[in-house]
C-alpha cells in the first residue's frame, strides 16, 4: 500500500508541482488550499506525512501544525516557506524539519523518502 502524504499549499501552481513530485514517487496524495481544510483532512483520513506551507489564508500552516499536536495527532509535518529563517525562528521548532523557496524538490523528496519511505 502507498504511504500518503497531505499537502496544504495555497498557491496553485507550488501545490501543482509538489503533488506531481509526490505522484511521481509513488505516494498517494491529498492536497488542500489552507490550514483548515489541512486539519480537516488531518482528522478525518490516516496519513503518513503531512507537508504544508507556513503562509496561507484563513490558518497557517504553524498554527494548523499546534492544533494537530493538541489533538494528538503524531504525523511528522515539514514545512516549507518563502519567509527567510530568521522570520521562522519561533516555528521552526513544530516541524521536522523546514525548506525554504524555492524549493529543491529532490533534496525535499530524498528527505521524505528517509522519513518514511516509499
Amino acid at each position: 500500500m502507498a504511504k500518503r502524504i497531505l499537502i496544504a499549499e495555497d498557491d496553485v501552481g507550488s501545490r501543482e508541482i509538489i503533488v506531481m513530485h509526490a505522484t511521481n514517487h509513488g505516494y498517494d496524495v491529498v492536497a488542500v488550499t489552507d490550514g483548515i481544510e489541512l486539519l480537516t483532512a488531518a482528522a478525518n483520513e490516516r496519513f503518513d506525512l503531512i507537508i504544508t506551507d507556513l503562509m496561507m489564508m484563513d490558518l497557517n500552516g504553524a498554527s494548523a501544525t499546534e492544533i494537530m499536536k493538541m489533538q494528538g495527532n503524531t504525523v511528522p509535518v515539514v514545512a516549507i516557506t518563502a519567509l527567510s529563517p530568521d522570520d521562522i525562528h519561533l516555528v521552526k521548532n513544530k516541524f521536522v524539519t523546514v525548506f525554504h523557496k524555492p524549493c529543491d524538490y529532490k533534496d525535499l523528496f530524498s528527505y521524505v523518502e528517509l522519513l518514511i519511505g516509499c
